[in-house]
């Protein structure tokens, strides 16, 4: 029986995955480290890892050892407690920190729990956001700058409209941000934090997809966050969340449960993959081949005259195109060669990019260059491709240089489109 996985006619969902051009998903049959095989037996190189969530590459054989003999009972059971749970909650202490600990099976799930659970604890009705919080209707906004039907205002990081808010608290029970690290720096850190110290209110760190990925621990200190949550980073690819912090305003997650909670092979694949994470060692060696393929490309692209640069190291970058048309014609050329990038957002590269993945990257990357030379010389890279490739990255504006009045204009550009 053939399913046309393209016109959906089976799967009632349209999930989120690699396409081609036409918009039809993408078909792997085997993966292995960094690489990943088509139904033609093709091996291509994955900068996608499952948005970031497979840390350690594909098919590890410590954590499929681990799941395997969880699966065979021989780790507990989804009956009851279990000494595997006990070991994660105090791994996640140790490298996080937080009173209380709170474990979900999606950084969705977590967050939505969090938010209800701190603006309760506070009394407040309003939540400050910014960044990409899930597929949850609760986020979503019509409009930058003003509450949502669930209370939730979207301030895009920008700083000057977070001090507006919070020159009022008194109805603001907590800022919640996805932290950024390729589009916004140090200055933005010590000032988000300024700010919201001054003010009294907490800060919810949603570090779904950047806990654990720069180190071993949550990806800043300069935020010192009252609540956090971690997720993508904490089982190579297994459904498991994790939220920590303050026990009071965690205290509503008493009543949060589900079916699944002791469910022992995705308890076994996060003790097992925290316990490589938090050494900073998987961290390290995913940074050195990633830095090494950001050089290599960069330098690529320029030599070629290509407009394309990139944002962030090797841990978590970004591809920065001149414009849309810049942007179809490299992922084109991308997949021609093999490489599985996540368009138009982050590319996550883990631990089994190892030198020799490296070395073959920066082979593709090189030849992706030369097929885009002289294509696009009367193009270059402006303020709004900077601000087009943040805000397909992070869901908001970089930290750049700009008055109130182009920040507005920059939004209802970008909110349209």
């Amino acid at each position: 029986m053939t399913i046309d996985i393209g016109a959906g006619k089976l799967l009632a969902q349209e999930p989120t995955c690699p396409r081609d051009a036409h918009g039809r998903p993408r078909v792997f049959v085997a993966g292995s480290g960094a690489y990943l095989t088509d139904p033609d037996g093709r091996r291509w190189i994955d900068f996608d890892n499952a948005r970031g969530s497979v840390t350690l590459g594909h098919g590890d054989e410590e954590v499929a050892e681990a799941i395997a003999r969880a699966a065979r009972g021989a780790a507990g059971v989804g009956t009851a407690w279990s000494p595997v749970l006990d070991s994660l909650l105090g791994q996640l202490q140790e490298v996080c920190g937080g009173d209380v600990i709170g474990l979900f099976r999606t950084g969705t799930a977590a967050l939505r729990s969090v938010a209800c659970a701190v603006r309760d604890a506070r009394d407040k009705p309003i939540i400050l956001s910014s960044g990409y919080h899930g597929y949850d209707p609760m986020w979503h906004c019509d409009e930058a700058f003003s509450p949502n039907e669930h209370g939730i205002v979207e301030f895009l990081f920008d700083l000057d409209v977070l001090a507006e808010w919070l020159a009022s608290p008194d109805q603001v029970a907590a800022v919640v941000i996805s932290p950024d690290h390729m589009h916004l720096g140090e200055r933005w850190y010590t000032e988000f934090t300024r700010l919201t110290r001054e003010a009294d209110v907490p800060v919810i760190a949603d570090e779904v997809k950047v806990g654990l990925r720069y180190r071993g621990g949550l990806s800043t200190d300069l935020l010192d966050p009252a609540v956090w949550i971690v997720a993508k980073c904490l089982a190579n690819g297994s459904p498991v969340a994790a939220v920590g912090g303050d026990a009071h305003l965690l205290a509503g997650l008493e009543e949060v449960s589900f079916t699944s909670y002791f469910e022992p092979t995705a308890l076994a694949a996060a003790t097992t993959t925290l316990r490589r994470m938090a050494t900073g060692e998987p961290q390290r060696a995913g940074r050195a081949g990633g830095d090494r393929f950001i050089a290599h490309a960069r330098a690529a692209f320029a030599g070629a005259s290509v407009p394309i640069d990139l944002a962030g190291n090797g841990n978590l970058f970004q591809f920065v195109c001149a414009d849309d048309e810049v942007q179809d014609a490299f992922h084109a050329a991308s997949a021609a060669e093999g490489l599985l990038f996540f368009e138009g957002d982050n590319q996550t590269p883990s631990q089994a990019f190892t030198a020799e993945v490296a070395e073959d990257a920066c082979g593709r990357i090189g030849r992706v260059a030369e097929a885009l030379a002289g294509r696009f010389t009367d193009r270059e890279l402006t303020e709004d491709s900077w601000y087009a490739g943040a805000w397909g990255a992070m869901d908001g504006l970089a930290d750049r240089p700009r008055t109130r009045e182009q920040t507005n204009e920059i939004v209802a550009r970008l909110w349209e489109d």
